[in-house]
């Protein structure tokens, strides 16, 4: 009995532990574009770091860590960014829940056709890590875009919107796991 409670709190640990990561890499990266940020959701971030964050953290530790993501999107979003520059629930839904689910969508879909090969030993494999994370921003910005155009009847500029959207994610995403897989070595040195 004594075993399997001390099992059960050092798996629930773990899980905490992870989700702390990957709250901290999310809010990191958000912290690192914030001056980069415009205050007008439609036109995105053309260096996006927390799509790759989530991403990394997705790699790492699984889809468990979605909690923590989640938690790190909807702080930023509510009071860094002032309740979604003022879309409350409709912004929640477009940054949180589609941004948080769009890597899970891509790599779900990248199992699905057998391209999910992620890791070569301890290596990442940036082929397919980059297949991911181009596809991932596909995802995210044509939800978001339906969300914000469709949901919500705002008037985007569609060309503006999804190749900002769309060029901040991947380059976001490439930036941010190129350089957290090459100071990672570095940090665990000393």
């Amino acid at each position: 009995m004594g075993y399997i409670i001390y099992s059960s709190v050092m798996n629930f640990s773990l899980k905490l532990q992870k989700n702390l990561i990957a709250f901290l890499l999310v809010f990191i990266a958000f912290f690192l574009v914030e001056g980069m940020q415009g205050v007008d959701f439609s036109h995105g971030n053309f260096l996006f770091l927390p799509l790759g964050a989530e991403i990394l953290a997705y790699l790492l530790f699984g889809f468990r860590v979605l909690p923590g993501i989640v938690i790190a999107n909807t702080l930023i979003g509510y009071f860094l960014w002032e309740n979604w520059f003022g879309n409350g629930f409709y912004g929640f839904i477009g940054h949180v829940v589609v941004g948080s689910l769009a890597p899970i969508a891509a790599i779900l879909t990248m199992k699905a056709f057998s391209l999910s090969e992620f890791f070569k030993g301890k290596e990442l494999d940036f082929r397919h890590v980059l297949f991911l994370v181009i596809l991932t921003g596909l995802f995210n910005s044509f939800a978001k875009f339906f969300v914000f155009m469709g949901i919500m009847g705002q008037d985007i500029n569609v060309v503006t919107f999804l190749s900002t959207y769309l060029v901040g994610d991947i380059l976001g995403g490439i930036v941010f796991i190129y350089v957290a897989t090459k100071m990672a070595p570095l940090l665990i040195k000393q």
